[in-house]
């Protein structure tokens, strides 16, 4: 066999370019229910796969290797992030003992090339990146999206409504034992966290409170409201004084960094023991966009314009004229740190959800209502590879508008409650998709 890329096994393994019946390393029979999700990230390759492992059905990640000693050499031993891989999939074994996740975990071993369908080179890559030829068809309901897209769009409406009803009741749960201030200033922070940071930001919630920040900004200049939050967000986090490398990413010149720091030696001495542990944030290969330094800066310019208070500030947005431009305005207008593509995602994510929830809780149901109005024609935004990835599986070549916020997270619903897990029997769409079959089937029979 000639040497082979590691991403070259990994679109293997997504197209399921192999045989049916395979074997471990240690002599188990295995069989590919479902490959997962390729992630082409950080992380397990691909998430939320399903194998048969000697008749018993296990579901979790699998990791992608050219060696086994790769599992030890990248430290996923040592990182939780890796205590849901079920197996490990190499393209040669070294005779290694299994490898270990860091519970504890003894994770299987496939030695993918022994069972490949063919000669390496007879491996299409085009094939190999195909999303769906892993599970036996191309996409769930192309016809119907072609002729009838108007009942895949209901679907996918409904499906984002129940999202967004989980997100309502989310934040219902947290109404329940916080201010209603605390609960929208967490969400902002946990929204500008990404998934890698979302841990480091909620302890930054946690340990300077929204009260706590108000005060120390409450009375200040525009100006000086935002160095003041941005000092003590950024003091709390663990970032000052600022290393040459968290200054460029923040775009921050001598004097602006003289600013911060001096701020956070003064003002921010009741933080001085309780700031986040470095090691705490997830910083490698990361996006100067995302880096945590742009989204805490970001952050601070946010909560520096609720002049009246965070809540307030939302009701206000939500009853002027124009309340969605108000909500991403809000969020992104001069703001150097957020692009207002994201500002949507968090319109959609945080503010609508939260204000449907506290409306409701707090029983002002004038917020709630224009919330629900906002909700019912806020446009979609650029999407992900979640979404795109959604709509081929369902749509397949046919063309298929994605024209609201509600179809959009409903993709993303019917992804992570169906697709990723096999659910079909489950799924709207797939019903559709069998109604339809059945109704053409009869009408070509005569019946």
């Amino acid at each position: 066999m000639s040497e082979i890329a590691e991403i070259l096994l990994a679109q293997i393994w997504n197209s399921q370019w192999f045989r049916r019946s395979m074997r471990t390393v240690d002599g188990q029979d295995l069989g590919v229910v479902y490959p997962g999700v390729w992630t082409h990230g950080f992380g397990p390759d691909f998430r939320n796969a399903m194998i048969d492992l000697s008749t018993e059905l296990r579901a979790g990640d699998v990791e992608i290797e050219l060696e086994p000693s790769g599992w030890y050499d990248h430290g996923h031993d040592r990182n939780p992030d890796f205590d849901n891989v079920i197996l490990q999939v190499v393209a040669r074994d070294t005779g290694v003992p299994p490898v270990r996740r860091c519970d504890g975990g003894i994770v299987p071993r496939l030695v993918l090339t022994d069972f490949l369908k063919g000669p390496i080179d007879d491996f299409s890559e085009v094939e190999g990146l195909r999303p769906l030829g892993a599970i036996g068809f191309d996409s769930c309901a192309p016809e119907p999206a072609r002729l009838d897209p108007d009942a895949v769009t209901g679907i996918l409406q409904r499906a984002g409504d129940r999202r967004m009803q989980e997100k309502v009741a989310s934040i219902s749960g947290e109404l329940a034992v916080s201010p209603p201030a605390q609960v929208l200033y967490a969400r902002l922070l946990d929204a500008l966290g990404y998934t890698r940071n979302r841990d480091p930001m909620a302890e930054i919630a946690a340990r300077l409170p929204w009260e706590q920040l108000a005060v120390r900004i409450g009375e200040l200049s525009p100006g000086d409201r935002f160095w003041t939050a941005a000092s003590l967000l950024l003091g709390v986090g663990g970032f000052l004084p600022l290393s040459p490398r968290d200054a460029h990413v923040g775009r921050l010149d001598p004097e602006q960094i003289g600013t911060l720091e001096s701020i956070w030696a003064g003002s921010g001495t009741p933080w001085h023991r309780i700031t986040v542990a470095p090691g705490f944030w997830q910083l490698g290969r990361i996006r100067p966009v995302a880096h945590p330094v742009r989204r805490l800066l970001a952050a601070a310019w946010i909560l520096s314009r609720a002049v009246d208070g965070l809540v307030e500030t939302l009701a206000a947005a939500l009853h002027s004229n124009r309340p969605r431009q108000a909500l991403v305005g809000w969020l992104a207008d001069e703001n150097p740190y957020l692009g207002r593509d994201h500002a949507h995602e968090i319109v959609v994510n945080v503010l609508i959800p939260f204000a449907l929830a506290y409306g409701d809780e707090a029983d002002q149901r004038s917020v709630s209502d224009a919330a629900a109005g906002i909700w019912e024609r806020l446009p979609a935004g650029r999407g992900n590879a979640v979404t795109r990835k959604t709509v081929e599986q369902i749509c397949g070549d046919a063309p298929f508008r994605v024209g609201s916020a509600r179809v959009e997270q409903g993709l993303i619903h019917i992804n992570r409650s169906g697709c990723s897990q096999m659910r079909c029997f489950e799924c709207p769409v797939a019903h559709l998709a069998l109604n339809w079959e059945s109704t053409n089937l009869a009408s070509s029979t005569g019946s």
